[in-house]
């Protein structure tokens, strides 16, 4: 009977040995933060899950622990309204987080992981480029053409700093899965800063990377998808570019409805300079796309030159209202998302802001011009 319930002990033993390997516990310390709400989430097939939740007491401490984590597994810790920061844990961690309210994430400290010290530094750096981005936002209200064309500026600017401190980090960590997070990052919810056919050779380095250290990986199945994507539309712009010594590119057409209900075909425009867009109506790079462009079709629209803009709000009445509100003087049309919109995904269209100029033979001049280069364009365009 003992040898029986030794035996016993030592299977449960050895089971809840395993199961703390496969357990993580993250332990929370906010200063200024008493009585506010904590909540551990992961995002599940979609939609964001809350995993566990807590209210800070005098101490203003809490530890959630996390059962059965998968390796690299991606968590949020939401902090009231304060700040949401991503977490990478892995099965055995025990990660002590520290930050003081209100600045949570731009004061926040990490503890016993390696990975998550790299992830908090990424959300940091790119928290710091949100906040000078915001900052320029703000005056795309701006009716000022040459302030428009500094604040467009700037954003470039701010884009490319960004994207060049994420490559950096990707090469200097490619095995970490830090670096995942680094390439899907968005500047401003907005700009994927990676994505281009020439991303392709940076991902192909990352996914080789981490398929040695995580075989397994769910999210690099996921990434080599994406590669192959990336591979795809290097070899189409190559296809595109002998096209482009073509007299005439088969478009695809368009043919879409207006707020009133009148339908508006591309095709019909053959014969004009048109300025083909894509464009959210609660998107500020867009909206300040439009006052850039409102004189541009003033200064051309008599001699032959028109802007066919196609939304792909899901909200079709904000959609119409903004149109009404900024009295859009071209022909605006509706392809909902959420519709899998045919133009958009025919145009391959992957970020918004995105335009095609068609010249008056049908070819497409040029793609994602905006600012000084596009009227610039339009201009050797209405000359010829």
């Amino acid at each position: 009977m003992k040898k029986v319930a030794f035996i016993f002990l030592l299977l449960t033993v050895a089971f809840t040995s395993a199961c703390s390997r496969q357990s993580a516990k993250v332990e929370v310390h906010i200063a200024g933060a008493k009585g506010a709400a904590v909540q551990l989430r992961k995002t599940m097939m979609g939609s964001t899950v809350v995993l566990d939740s807590a209210r800070l007491g005098a101490s203003e401490r809490f530890s959630f622990r996390i059962g059965e984590v998968t390796p690299a597994s991606f968590y949020q810790l939401a902090v009231d309204t304060m700040a949401n920061v991503s977490l990478l844990v892995h099965p055995g961690d025990r990660i002590k987080l520290s930050a003081q309210a209100p600045d949570v994430l731009t004061t926040c400290r990490v503890e016993g992981s390696k990975d998550m010290a790299l992830l908090l530094q990424l959300q940091q750096n790119m928290a710091q480029g949100n906040t000078a981005l915001n900052s320029l936002l703000r005056e795309a209200n701006s009716d000022d053409p040459q302030r428009l064309a500094e604040v467009r500026k700037g954003v470039a600017r701010i884009f490319l700093q960004q994207k060049r401190y994420n490559t950096t980090f990707i090469v200097m960590h490619p095995s970490s899965p830090a670096s995942i997070a680094a390439f899907y990052q968005k500047l401003g919810q907005e700009l994927p800063l990676f994505g281009s056919p020439d991303d392709r050779f940076l991902l192909r380095m990352l996914t080789d990377s981490l398929r040695v250290r995580y075989p397994k990986l769910s999210y690099v199945n996921n990434m080599l998808i994406k590669l192959d994507e990336l591979d795809a539309a290097a070899r189409l712009a190559s296809l595109q570019e002998l096209m482009s010594q073509a007299t005439e590119i088969d478009k695809p057409e368009v043919k879409l409805s207006d707020a009133r209900g009148k339908e508006h075909q591309l095709s019909a425009l053959k014969g004009k300079v048109v300025l083909l867009d894509f464009w959210l109506s609660t998107s500020p790079l867009c909206l300040m796309d439009n006052r850039e462009l409102i004189p541009l079709y003033q200064k051309y629209h008599a001699k032959g030159f028109e802007v066919f803009q196609v939304s792909l709000d899901d909200d079709v009445e904000q959609w119409k209202s903004a149109v009404e509100e900024h009295a859009l003087p071209w022909i605006s049309v509706s392809c909902p998302a959420s519709t899998g919109c045919v133009a958009a995904r025919e145009y391959r269209v992957e970020n918004i802001p995105a335009n095609f100029l068609i010249d008056r033979q049908g070819k497409i001049a040029g793609k994602d011009l905006f600012g000084d280069e596009l009227a610039k364009k339009v201009k050797e365009l209405m000359g010829r």
